[in-house]
Order: C-alpha cells, then sequence, then structure tokens
C-alpha cells in the first residue's frame, strides 16, 4: 500500500511488455536528448531546434538546460525578426502554464515564465493584472506553494511600478495606489492563514509586507485614507500587539506549529519593532522589556498546558526555543547573568529532546550558533 492506492500485481507477460515499452521510451529520450544539447553546443538557433525543446521539456520540465537553451533561441529568433516578440512569448506563457499544471513546484517553468513576462514587459506588453489572477488561481488549488507565493510578489512588484509609472506626476496618488495594493495582499494573508495556520508562505509574506504598509501611511496626506487599516498601523507598537494577539490562538491550538513559532520570534526581534520600541530613552527600553516577559509568559503557560496533555510530560520542543530565544534577548538587554542558568537548563532539556539537532544546540551553547538557527 502507497497512500492507500494497492500496488498493481502484473503478470509476467505484462511485466515483460511493460519493460519492452520503456526500453523504447528511453531510447527516444535519449536520442532527443544527444540531438537537442548537439543544437546547444553548436548554437543552431532555428525553428526546428526551438521545437525539438518543446518537446523534450514536454517530457522533462526539470530538465533547466533545456530551458536555458530554449531562451538562447528565443532571444536570436526575436533579434533576427524571424518570431514576433509579443505573439510568441505569449503563446509560451500558455505553455509553461500547461507545464505548471503537471508539475506546479517545478523551479525551472516558474523561472521561465518570469523571463516571458520580462520580456514582454521591455515592449511594454506584460499583462501584470491577468497574472495577478493567475498566481491567485494557482494559490486557490495549493495555498502553501511557496513558488506561487513568490510569483505572487513579483507580479504585485510589477503592478506597483506600473501604477508609479501612470501617477509619475502624482506622487499622493502613488503612494495612495501603492498602499491600496498592499493594504490588499495584507488581507489576502489573513483570509490564507485563517483557513490554514501552517501557510508558511503566508506568514512569510505578511512579514514584508507590515513595514511597507507602516511607511508609506505616513507618506500619505490624507490621513482619514484607508480607515479599517489605520488603528492598526498608528505605529510599530500597536501592529506588534495586533500581530501578537492575532497570533495567540495559534500558539494554544497548535504549539507544534512552526509557522507560527517563527512569526512571534520575527515579531519579537526584527528591527522595525525592537528599534521603535527600544530607544535611548528608558521608558521605551521598559516598553520593550514588558513585551518580552509578557510574551514569555504565554509560551511558558502553553508549554505547562502541554506537559499536562503529553502522555510522557515532556516540555514541547518549540516552546523551550522560543523561552530560550526570549531568555538570550532578556539576558543582553538586563545584564542579568542569573538568566544563564535558566538557558542552560533548557538547552540541556533540547538536546535530549529534539537530538536530530544536538550539534546547533551545542554551538549555540558554546557561542557558535545565532538564534535563528535553532
Amino acid at each position: 500500500m502507497l497512500h492507500e492506492v494497492k500496488k498493481q500485481r502484473l503478470t509476467e507477460e505484462a511485466r515483460l511488455n511493460k519493460l519492452k515499452k520503456d526500453k523504447a521510451k528511453i531510447k527516444t529520450y535519449r536520442a532527443l536528448t544527444e540531438e537537442v544539447l548537439k543544437g546547444k553546443i553548436e548554437r543552431q538557433y532555428s525553428k526546428h531546434n526551438l521545437d525539438l525543446t518543446t518537446k523534450l521539456i514536454d517530457l522533462n520540465p526539470e530538465f533547466y538546460t533545456i530551458w536555458n537553451y530554449r531562451r538562447e533561441i528565443f532571444s536570436k529568433l526575436f533579434e533576427d525578426g524571424v518570431l514576433d516578440k509579443k505573439e510568441t512569448l505569449e503563446k509560451d506563457l500558455g505553455f509553461s502554464m500547461e507545464q505548471l499544471k503537471r508539475f506546479p513546484k517545478c523551479y525551472w517553468i516558474w523561472n521561465h515564465r518570469v523571463w516571458c513576462l520580462l520580456q514582454l514587459q521591455s515592449i511594454n506588453e506584460a499583462n501584470w493584472m491577468y497574472e495577478f489572477g493567475i498566481a491567485s488561481k494557482l494559490l486557490e488549488m495549493d495555498s502553501r506553494n511557496f513558488h506561487g507565493w513568490y510569483y505572487r510578489r513579483f507580479v504585485v512588484e510589477n503592478m506597483e511600478n506600473n501604477m508609479k509609472i501612470r501617477h509619475k506626476d502624482d506622487s499622493q496618488q502613488q503612494i495612495y495606489q501603492y498602499l491600496s495594493i498592499n493594504i490588499k495582499e495584507y488581507q489576502y494573508t489573513t483570509a490564507k492563514i485563517s483557513k490554514n495556520i501552517s501557510n508558511f508562505s503566508a506568514w512569510h509574506n505578511r512579514s514584508k509586507l507590515i513595514p511597507k504598509i507602516y511607511d508609506n501611511l505616513k507618506l500619505l496626506s490624507d490621513t482619514t485614507a484607508f480607515p479599517s487599516i489605520r488603528h492598526i498601523f498608528q505605529s510599530p507598537y500597536h501592529i506588534l500587539m495586533h500581530e501578537l494577539n492575532y497570533i495567540k490562538t495559534g500558539i494554544y491550538m497548535d504549539p507544534d506549529d512552526t509557522s507560527v513559532w517563527l512569526y512571534l520570534h520575527w515579531l519579537l526581534l526584527d528591527p522595525f519593532f525592537v528599534e521603535y520600541l527600544k530607544p535611548e530613552s528608558s521608558d521605551g527600553l521598559s516598553s520593550y522589556m514588558d513585551i518580552l516577559k509578557s510574551q514569555l509568559q504565554v509560551v511558558m503557560e502553553v508549554n505547562a498546558l502541554e506537559k499536562e496533555e503529553s502522555s510522557t510530560g515532556e516540555d514541547n520542543i518549540w516552546c523551550l526555543k522560543s523561552i530560550l530565544i526570549i531568555n538570550d534577548v532578556l539576558e543582553k538587554e538586563t545584564g542579568d547573568n542569573s538568566i544563564l542558568n535558566t538557558k542552560l537548563e533548557i538547552l540541556e532539556k533540547l538536546i535530549r529532546l529534539d537530538p536530530l539537532r544536538k550539534g546547533r544546540y551545542l554551538d549555540y551553547r558554546n557561542g557558535a550558533a545565532k538564534l535563528y538557527s535553532l
């Protein structure tokens, strides 16, 4: 049984027939590969060679050398006027989409699609709104596909660039349109996380959007715009409080979910928040310390609940990592050396509970590893 699908047993005759067919396919594939690579070495940039790359990619889209050769052929044929650039590239976007339906996590297909769009953009023919729809549809099919999230950010970035060009003489309109796009993306991450809290790519995208939205809201002269979001983005402190409250439920619901903990670490350690909360004034430092101590209590409470529910009575590994990270910051900020003993105790527990990362914990104890490596 493999994924609850029974393995079909072949008769000896069927097995021999299959082997015969496979040998024929392998022979065809090898001959095609040899011909295409020969063309690449000899720099043969013709329609015939382009068709050969289509056949080979259709058999093996992971063959990145052939994708490179395909782009070389396109560039030469565009230069010589043999192919219409717009028509050809739009057709190849269709070809890449067919490949993505079969192999949605193949780097080389995504890379080629990006190349096609940048080529179209160079002649002002890229349809970014259409691509935005494609990215949304792909993420509906698989909301955790990080290729799809990267592609969505790429498309949004180019939508922003086009918007800046359209409103080049009106900086306030530029900022307004820029915010419109990014706030919708922020809300999109909320929707995706609500459906699946383990969507690491959505959390990551959220962390990229927050500083951008905050910085641009400060530049917008219309202080009444975007009322549904302004109360959150009053300051990094307000954003932090909102986000900490947002992830609290996730931490209690699924303490073993990596993505939520990594987002918590970003909230507590990123300069965007820390530099605002920890200026030279003592009040700022106190605010940051209070937040760290408050989150430390939350994590310790979650860990206590996990120990009670565990059949072995063991600590939760991610809780221990987070306690260690917060204590490390507290020790550095306060100079309280008594925290060191707590950290060493946690490291000993992690070495025992998480033996696969034993070397990292030992390196950390010896000062050779960074917090995020845990």
